[in-house]
């Protein structure tokens, strides 16, 4: 099952020329002067990518995924300690898996445990400035995604699709980062938005989409979650919406809040963003920015 589509919003099989050649070119046998550097990147967590594809389906038990967690001791101790943060005020201490899943629910402490095998799989990387502020940008975008997923929705349910999607829609940049960090870091010092791209093909003959689309097909991810991979850098389509251009949506919103590793190629307001979603959504969605930039903010420090 691939991510939901949302019942507000219609949908379509993506048709674009561009998403078709991206994703033709992600799955043709890489020259191994493209690909020889993310070869040598270790593989994504295993707990991750099961639960990846148990999030795939919307009717997995609980128990199955507490299962998955409490077979890894260190990923439920730092689960515990993110559900413990101050942030979340709960007067007392949560101390069980079960707890926390009753206090915070089902969907929130899944996410989170994908944010933590995600982290863990950087590690000691996190120390250098500018991959932190890679990881900062697609944890702000997964925690948009989230609240995006409630307000284009009709029962205002959170779609945790989404915030996956979010979360690992740039792990390309975070490849390319870690296979070549000093190469990398100097392209990101002179590229802006509209240029980065173009960069990374001049640069090191891929850019982050397709790395992060040969990422995804070699450590086993959804074909949904692939394609978004790829396709996140295209425009919000108009007259359609589904979680393709939700986190395309996000990915901008993430870059106006001050979230962004390069300088974003367009400003926009939160009222231009706004504007993107579908009308049902631009009415429930109308926070200050500085509110929701210190929310975001508050949430992305739990996790340090």
């Amino acid at each position: 099952m691939g991510f939901p589509k949302y019942s507000l919003l219609r949908t379509v099989t993506p048709s674009r020329k561009i998403e078709r050649h991206m994703l033709h070119q992600s799955q043709m046998q890489a020259p191994d002067d493209r690909y020889r550097a993310l070869r040598r990147l270790p593989p994504f967590p295993s707990v991750a990518t099961k639960l990846l594809h148990l999030l795939e389906d919307d009717n997995v038990s609980v128990k199955k995924i507490v299962d998955l967690i409490k077979a890894d001791a260190a990923l439920t101790a730092e689960l515990l300690r993110i559900v413990n943060s101050p942030i979340y005020g709960f007067s007392s201490r949560i101390s069980s898996l079960q707890a926390s899943i009753t206090m915070m629910g089902f969907q929130t402490v899944r996410s989170f445990a994908l944010t933590v095998c995600m982290k863990g799989f950087l590690h000691t990387a996190l120390r250098i400035d500018l991959l932190r502020r890679i990881w900062r940008h697609s944890l702000a975008c997964a925690l948009l995604c989230d609240e995006l997923s409630q307000v284009c929705s009709t029962n205002m349910g959170r779609d945790d699709h989404a915030y996956t999607a979010g979360l690992l829609h740039n792990i390309g940049s975070l490849g390319l980062f870690v296979a070549h960090p000093r190469t990398y870091a100097d392209l990101l010092g002179e590229a802006r938005g509209d240029s980065l791209l173009e960069k990374e093909r001049s640069t090191l003959g891929i850019d982050h989409c397709e790395a992060g689309g040969w990422l995804a097909r070699n450590w086993g991810f959804p074909d949904d979650l692939r394609h978004m991979v790829l396709t996140h850098h295209a425009a919000p389509r108009q007259g359609v919406f589904e979680t393709a251009d939700l986190v395309r949506v996000a990915v901008l919103m993430t870059d106006a809040l001050g979230f962004a590793f390069v300088p974003p190629a367009q400003e926009h307001s939160l009222a231009d963003l706004r504007g993107m979603l579908p009308r049902e959504a631009q009415y429930r969605f109308d926070p200050e920015l500085e509110a929701l930039t210190a929310r975001i903010t508050a949430r992305l420090d739990s996790f340090d």
